[in-house]
């Protein structure tokens, strides 16, 4: 099973919730990055987490170019895998940076159909996210959300329905399945729904991860996503603790 930490950056130049210089954000990223890797993750996703209240699909140039210097000016370790999501749901910037940082990875909140969010109605770009992987100068897999956090899907949506488009039509690589909110744990019935349809190895659990009830995943999900439970005093806004990840890691040996 692949751990995934998430590292949340501070509001970057631009965002209205932008407090620290470039440099420090960078350091303080830095420090999560060293934790998260001294605690034994897989891999890491970078997001823009302190630029609220979010942009809904088409962030500044400005938030470009501060991502990617962030991600470029990082030292992580070559056997630890590197993901871009930028919030809210700018699937063609995320790629845009992975490409440009050399990052293995993006996660795309609402790839198809469409939600209601805090952002107002956003719908997928598919198409739109196909086109310019076919154009990328590598090979960068799709992490895709399948009725994602903080949203909610229209009257009448099935989340098999969902799933099975994801897979199927949209060119996603993994589908991720979350909680109603960030640190929220998933619906089982849920995740045993979407687990009949995606293929094995394809699977990934993108909230609610903590050290109680990690080993019931072990042979359903494929990949864990954690930020909450990695930090102090399981607290988004607090620095990552190595030894919470090293504790909820070291369940799963």
């Amino acid at each position: 099973m692949k751990i995934i930490g998430v590292l949340h950056l501070k509001g970057l130049p631009g965002s209205p919730s932008n407090k620290f210089s470039l440099d420090d954000i960078i350091k303080l990223a830095q420090d999560d990055v060293n934790n998260l890797i001294t605690g034994g993750v897989d891999g890491i996703i970078i997001e823009n987490f302190g630029d609220v209240p979010f942009v809904k699909d088409n962030v500044s140039k400005r938030t470009v170019a501060s991502f990617t210097t962030v991600v470029n000016n990082l030292s992580i370790s070559e056997d630890v895998e590197v993901g871009i999501n930028v919030l809210r749901n700018d699937a063609i910037a995320a790629l845009s940076i992975a490409e440009s940082t050399k990052s293995e990875f993006v996660r795309i909140n609402i790839l198809n159909n469409m939600m209601y969010t805090d952002q107002g109605i956003i719908e997928g770009k598919a198409h739109e996210v196909d086109s310019l992987k076919k154009t990328l100068s590598y090979k960068i897999q799709v992490y895709a959300d399948v009725f994602v956090k903080h949203a909610v899907a229209p009257p009448g949506s099935n989340i098999q329905n969902h799933t099975k488009e994801l897979v199927e039509r949209t060119g996603a690589d993994v589908v991720i399945i979350t909680g109603d909110g960030t640190g929220q744990q998933i619906n089982l019935d849920e995740l045993m729904k979407v687990r009949e349809i995606v293929p094995q190895g394809k699977l990934a659990i993108g909230s609610g991860i903590n050290e109680s009830n990690i080993k019931k995943y072990i042979g359903i999900a494929d990949i864990l996503i954690i930020g909450t439970h990695f930090k102090i005093d399981q607290d988004v806004s607090k620095p990552v603790d190595t030894e919470s990840v090293k504790k909820i890691i070291g369940k799963l040996k």
